[in-house]
């Protein structure tokens, strides 16, 4: 495996590797190396191994430049050669569009399978993750090197030359499909679905002691601009009771993206919308199941209409009602299994238009609550059912 990151990283990794190590495959992950980590080690079964490619974020957009430009990165190259010819290894899973190229480099040289792990549309990722940013460098960097429609084209390549492309989501195997152009049995959809035994997770009673009482909406995970968290700000604007109402904000983002939401909660004046910072995983259980809605407010677009977070799942495991977005993959599921309200994405004033709906009748809470709990603890939306579609794939290459 490929890692343009440092290892642990995202929890679908984790997940992934969980299950074919477990399956009785022998893994080894490339990854980048933090300060004080050694080159070598074994890591929960993995075989992790380690290069120098940027320990800050400078060092770090030097090597997206270099990726934009080639498609390649040498450093991985170099690493990634030695290893599949020391090892004998016979196919190479890529985690993510940037480092798709330099394994295909080497595909034909070392006669290894590629398969290609889409976590995202990462094109139109580029067109949101870098709204807010506010550093002139990081703004000309990505206006003059990170261009979206030079990705698309080399994703259409990237998904011709790989044996298989994994999709997070079935609306993006219908995007790669349609406009690449290629056969649909190529790309095999594994989601973010998530492991029963997270509800195993020791439950905290005390995440939320300052807010006894009250009427409260979790927002947990990773902030960025097309999180769509601003708009679940402004919506406090609007909601009926805001003396009970209170939005919990847990997770962090770039600096210049939480000065952006900080700042959006002082213009408005509000008192009901707090800040928690970064928090363990260990402890998203509590926060989602002691909160009485969990909210996913999602902008709609081209990167988000691509793919589904795993707090989706995690929150419907709970029992506690989900509000979400119109961004595509969020409103299917949620309308599905009924486990939720949906409103339009961007709009404050529907965001809390359905907060207020949520508030005011309990019994629906109760009953979204429960059908969520069922299609994830009792039904197949749970990585114990998903796993599956990727052991089989192993096991056919």
């Amino acid at each position: 495996m490929l890692l343009n990151a440092p290892y642990p990283a995202d929890i679908r990794i984790k997940k992934e590797t969980g299950a074919l190590l477990k399956a009785g495959h022998q893994i080894h992950l490339l990854c980048l190396r933090r300060k004080n980590e050694p080159d070598t080690e074994l890591v929960e079964g993995i075989q992790v191994h380690r290069i120098d490619a940027g320990k800050n974020n400078y060092q770090l957009a030097y090597w997206d430049v270099v990726m934009s430009l080639w498609f390649v990165h040498s450093r991985f190259k170099v690493a990634m050669r030695t290893i599949l010819k020391q090892e004998k290894i016979n196919l190479v899973h890529i985690h993510d569009l940037p480092l798709a190229g330099t394994a295909l480099s080497l595909k034909k040289e070392l006669g290894v399978k590629v398969i290609v792990d889409l976590h995202e549309n990462y094109p139109e990722a580029l067109r949101t993750w870098f709204v807010w940013k506010t550093n002139p460098i990081a703004r000309l960097k990505n206006f003059l090197f990170m261009n979206p429609n030079r990705w698309t084209r080399w994703e259409k390549k990237a998904c011709e030359e790989s044996d298989v492309i994994i999709a997070v989501v079935e609306e993006m195997k219908t995007r790669l499909v349609s406009q690449h152009q290629f056969n649909a049995d190529k790309v095999v959809v594994v989601s973010n679905t998530e492991e029963k035994t997270f509800i195993n997770q020791q439950l905290d009673n005390t995440v939320y002691q300052n807010l006894s009482g009250k009427f409260i909406l979790a927002y947990t995970g990773g902030i960025g601009p097309h999180r769509g968290v601003d708009v679940a700000i402004k919506g406090m604007s609007h909601i009926s009771n805001p003396q009970n109402i209170h939005l919990v904000i847990v997770g962090f983002g770039s600096n210049a993206v939480m000065q952006n939401l900080q700042q959006l909660v002082t213009e408005r004046g509000l008192n009901n919308v707090h800040f928690l910072g970064y928090q363990p995983f260990t402890k998203f259980f509590s926060y989602m199941t002691l909160a009485d809605v969990n909210v996913i407010p999602h902008q709609s677009n081209g990167h988000t209409d691509h793919t589904i977070p795993h707090k989706l799942f995690q929150g419907m495991m709970t029992g506690k009602p989900i509000l979400v977005s119109s961004s595509a993959p969020l409103k299917r599921v949620v309308e599905t299994c009924n486990s939720g309200l949906v409103f339009k994405a961007g709009d404050e004033n529907d965001f809390a238009k359905k907060v207020d709906e949520l508030y005011l009748n309990k019994e629906l809470c109760a009953t979204l609550g429960a059908n969520g709990k069922k299609a994830t603890l009792g039904g197949d939306l749970n990585w114990e059912h998903e796993q599956e579609i990727l052991l089989n794939l192993y096991t056919n290459y």
